[in-house]
């Protein structure tokens, strides 16, 4: 079959054509960084970035859960170790006004002591978050969890969070633990060891002692209940940085585009172009030489 001087031209302006697009192709490669934009440049590698992709974004939503849930149980630590240290002196301060050497006076000096640490324990129980929620409440955070005579209102509830895909781990310990369910009531016995100081009422504070021993140990087994639940939510943070760390490079690995290939196939795809521009024309000088 005897090819035409415009049939010539027609496959050379395909070719030139098909050329072109190829530099279009690299060019956008190149300057974006994807090698796949769409399902149809390679479609497994598409739907794995798309699923790397909404696990990334699950992941990121239990990162922000767990760095709020962090947060809150540091100030959980804070408030529980005021408390502890109210609870350490007010024994101390009880023990020795039990003393038979005091007189009415002395305990009752004693007692305005213990008053003070009573509302600086109870004012660390009622602590809020920045937003506003009583951190000692359960899950009723938005009323004030204990009453002026250290009496609980909040439940035993406590918030979950998702440590893990498949994991959930507390975000807080609820006040419940400062009660007798978890040994004695914390706060009232403090308000019951101030009265009975102010009253001199020395056989009543001597049945106190006892329970008060028993408070300190509550507070400081609380704390190390807060202390695991902490070490339980920074592994998850360390685990899900880890996840996201690996879904960003399983995202990069099957879209992103290497830089230095990329580059290379520009260049190949510009010199075809401008070699088949060359030879268009050449046809075209040869078919009218007045276009030469």
């Amino acid at each position: 079959m005897r090819v035409t001087g415009n049939r010539l031209i027609e496959m050379q302006a395909a070719t030139t054509s098909a050329n072109q697009a190829k530099v279009a192709t690299a060019a956008a490669e190149a300057s974006s960084g994807l090698r796949v934009t769409k399902p149809s440049d390679d479609p497994a590698a598409w739907m794995t970035a798309q699923r790397a992709t909404m696990r990334k974004t699950l992941a990121e939503g239990a990162a922000s859960a767990l760095n709020a849930g962090k947060e809150r149980l540091d100030l959980v630590d804070g408030a529980l170790a005021g408390i502890g240290e109210a609870v350490s002196q007010i024994r101390l301060l009880a023990t020795q006004g039990a003393n038979a050497s005091y007189n009415a006076n002395d305990r009752r000096e004693i007692g305005v002591q213990v008053r003070s640490l009573f509302e600086a324990a109870l004012a660390s129980a009622n602590s809020r978050s920045a937003d506003g929620e009583y951190i000692l409440a359960g899950s009723r955070s938005t009323t004030q969890p204990f009453s002026a005579t250290g009496a609980y209102a909040g439940d035993a509830d406590a918030r979950a969070l998702p440590a893990t895909e498949s994991l959930v781990a507390s975000s807080t310990i609820a006040g419940s633990a400062l009660t007798a369910a978890h040994g004695v009531d914390v706060l009232p016995l403090l308000d019951k060891v101030a009265t009975a100081l102010s009253n001199n009422d020395l056989t009543g504070l001597n049945s106190l002692l006892g329970d008060l021993g028993t408070a300190v140990q509550q507070v400081s087994l609380t704390r190390t209940r807060v202390g695991g639940v902490m070490n339980v939510v920074g592994a998850a943070l360390s685990a899900n940085d880890a996840l996201h760390a690996h879904l960003e490079n399983t995202i990069s690995n099957a879209v992103e585009a290497d830089v230095i290939e990329s580059a290379s196939n520009l260049a190949k795809a510009s010199q075809s172009l401008e070699a088949s521009r060359t030879v268009t024309s050449h046809i075209v000088g040869l078919l009218d030489p007045r276009a030469s």
